[in-house]
């Protein structure tokens, strides 16, 4: 799960990079903010009509508009734009945790309040609104720390034959703008166990970026079809970091976050296809001047079947490419053991939603890359380098038992159970199912 992690500017690229693993074995950047219940207090709408299973973070077409628009369709009736969110968790793993997180035992069945978070979120003007996000959790930072925001200005435009919407997002994390369940911000598992093995050592750079970046991007939705989004992301300074309990400022310069893709509708199913990127730069604390740099490539679909809330069918996935330069880590301390690298990622994952109450899902991943044993390690038996050659399958299990009303705000409720098995962990099949894990949350918001 994406968790916000707080300390000081990074001084080196051991550090850094130690971090990014930190952040992947964990899932994939920070907590995905989910369904509001102040949205639907201000829309009057139920939860179901902008997400699918009612909590979310899946998006309807419905939903994908309301934030498009900049989070202000309103009813015209007063509301608190304050919500809250309460995750608890327990997480059996297979083998011990060896070095558990501070607060915990070593052994193979953990408890945790996992997270608690409060939301500002809702219309501001006419053209702006905002979710703004703030977490504890346990394990990680145990402060109320800054999670993922996004506030934006938006407003419809008509030229002739073209119409669509145009809109500005001030973010803190790359992709938390997007609408699209594909990208790492809102990918499934929308939760996952704190103490997981996640996606294995290592993830693409544009997804262990969320709350060390402050980024402003300009959007546009073309005749409900083609989609385009641009902008610049800048590491957060120390200081603010500090104040916020989020990660410093290892992000140098102005880095640049590119998004197009192209939707349609067909009778009660709608589609996208699209490409995503971003390149950044990473300071290297013991070669100033000098900076490790990624550039993330990716391609993602996805579909949805909804039948009248009813029956809903999803299907998502995303393929990134990610080109590594660690010449000045390489160079400057051996923070790497190569000067140059690259990761893939691949993520498909397919859920089924009866009358948004029960919900089953089935996700694939694999990762692979190249063998890095300063960043990786060495095999014990034959000493030579591994890779972050990780893979696995992710069952889960859901139920709303209360349904999908959100008047009876108390009563926005799911269980889920999820197990997370693992074929290959670290660029090596032997003990990989040692990492598999069962997870049991209860979640609810108001």
């Amino acid at each position: 799960m994406f968790t916000a992690h707080s300390g000081s500017r990074l001084r080196s690229a051991r550090r850094w990079l130690a971090t990014v693993a930190t952040v992947a074995a964990a899932g994939f950047a920070a907590t995905p903010a989910h369904a509001v219940p102040a949205f639907a207090r201000q829309t009057g709408q139920d939860c179901i009509a902008c997400h699918i299973g009612g909590f979310g973070p899946q998006l309807t077409p419905f939903g994908r508009a309301f934030k498009l628009g900049g989070y202000t369709l309103s009813n015209g009736k007063k509301h608190i734009p304050v919500s809250a969110m309460l995750v608890a968790s327990y997480t059996h793993t297979t083998n011990d945790n060896t070095a558990p997180p501070a607060g915990f035992h070593q052994n193979d069945n953990l408890t945790a309040l996992q997270q608690a978070s409060v939301f500002l979120a809702g219309r501001i003007t006419d053209h702006l609104g905002m979710l703004g996000q703030a977490t504890y959790s346990d394990p990680g930072s145990q402060n109320l720390a800054w999670d993922n925001t996004d506030v934006r200005y938006a407003r419809n435009y008509q030229f002739g034959a073209t119409s669509g919407v145009f809109g500005i997002s001030v973010n803190n994390n790359p992709t938390v703008s997007d609408v699209w369940n594909t990208v790492p911000a809102w990918q499934f598992g929308f939760m996952s166990t704190p103490f997981g093995a996640g996606y294995g050592p290592s993830s693409p750079m544009i997804a262990s970026l969320g709350q060390s970046v402050i980024g402003t991007t300009a959007y546009t939705l073309v005749n409900n079809h083609w989609y385009f989004e641009g902008g610049l992301y800048h590491g957060i300074s120390n200081w603010w970091a500090n104040q916020l309990h989020a990660t410093g400022d290892a992000v140098d310069g102005l880095n640049p976050y590119w998004r197009v893709n192209y939707e349609n509708y067909v009778g009660n199913a709608n589609y996208e296809v699209g490409m995503i990127g971003m390149n950044t730069k990473i300071e290297d604390g013991f070669n100033p001047g000098a900076n490790n740099t990624f550039r993330d490539v990716g391609v993602d679909g996805s579909y949805q079947y909804i039948n009248g809330g009813i029956d809903s069918v999803t299907l998502n996935t995303l393929y990134m490419h990610e080109r590594q330069n660690y010449t000045a880590a390489y160079v400057s301390n051996g923070s790497s053991s190569v000067g140059n690298g690259n990761l893939n990622f691949f993520n498909l994952n397919t859920a089924y939603w009866y009358k948004n109450t029960y919900g089953a899902t089935i996700q694939f991943f694999n990762t692979t890359g190249s063998t890095n044993a300063a960043l990786y390690g060495t095999d014990p038996n034959t000493n030579s380098p591994l890779s972050p050659d990780t893979s696995g399958v992710v069952w889960e299990l859901d139920w709303n038992p209360f349904g999908k009303s959100w008047t009876d705000q108390e009563k926005n409720l799911r269980l889920g159970l999820q197990y997370t098995t693992y074929n290959k962990f670290s660029g090596t099949s032997t003990n990989a199912s040692g990492n598999n894990s069962l997870y049991l949350y209860l979640w609810t918001a108001i």
